[in-house]
């Protein structure tokens, strides 16, 4: 009896200890990109002291032309590192608005808005303090800018393959649903708003309505989910049969962009 006794509570001890192991392993392996859907999103609207890490949204254009996005990301002193139109990897100071000269070309730039790329603590602080190590051999090797590379081309970026890279590399959790949801930079914006996993439009609309989003960042979150396909299944946006290549989405006009001066 008292053998029957010992054996239960010895399995009671191991069920016990076996369930303990399982959820702590849950928790942990609980890939970060699961908590943007029910996480605050950081929003920011310029550089600043600890926001290393942040991704930062612009409009470009060349010649007044349209207005195409450019995404870079905020380095430890404040410049922004970005592959950057008709340029290639540069670190170069912020600008809330003017010229940067690109291919003999001054290419006019306008600051959007910044987000925090990463809901949770230990996601930021390893891409912090691996943030450096992973920008300098794109910028020490000059590569080139391109949006789309052909098969005997030399290596080169867009501002949204590059920052991919960056932020995604392959040992993050984050990389495997990263590379199959986020193709322009429409996508990176709603993917960091936390609405991309949503595959319901008023799902994603009610999820806007509960964030604290500047309002110039909720115009674009909304009009793009406004504007997305969204399908069944394991996707979450309509896809053609041969997958697009990463790159940049033409901005649409805003009030913003139709108050700024054609040149």
């Amino acid at each position: 009896m008292r053998a029957r006794a010992l054996l239960s509570l010895s399995g009671w001890l191991l069920a016990s200890l076996l369930y303990a192991g399982t959820a702590a392993g849950a928790t942990t392996l609980s890939p970060a990109y699961d908590l943007r859907e029910t996480s605050p999103v950081v929003a920011v609207n310029g550089t600043g002291a600890g926001q290393a890490g942040y991704i930062h949204f612009f409009i470009v254009r060349a010649g007044g032309n349209e207005w195409e996005t450019q995404v870079g990301i905020e380095m430890p002193d404040q410049r922004i590192a970005w592959s950057f139109f008709e340029l290639g990897v540069v670190v170069s100071p912020f600008m809330q608005s003017g010229y940067m000269p690109a291919n003999r070309k001054r290419i006019e730039v306008q600051y959007l808005y910044g987000m925090r790329p990463f809901p949770d603590a230990a996601s930021m602080g390893v891409l912090r303090a691996e943030l450096e190590a992973r920008v300098l051999p794109y910028a020490e090797a000059e590569t080139p800018y391109c949006i789309v590379r052909g098969p005997s081309d030399a290596p080169c970026l867009s501002c949204l393959s590059f920052l991919m890279r960056v932020i995604f590399p392959g040992t993050s959790q984050d990389h495997a649903r990263a590379q199959k949801t986020i193709y322009t930079t429409d996508d990176l914006l709603l993917y960091l708003a936390g609405v991309q996993g949503l595959r319901d439009r008023n799902a994603r609309l009610q999820r806007i309505d509960e964030l604290a989003l500047p309002a110039d960042l909720r115009e674009d979150v909304v009009r793009m989910v406004n504007s997305t396909d969204i399908a069944g299944g394991g996707e979450t946006i309509a896809r053609t049969e041969k997958t697009p290549s990463r790159g940049r989405r033409l901005a649409k006009p805003t009030s913003r962009t139709q108050q700024l001066p054609k040149l």
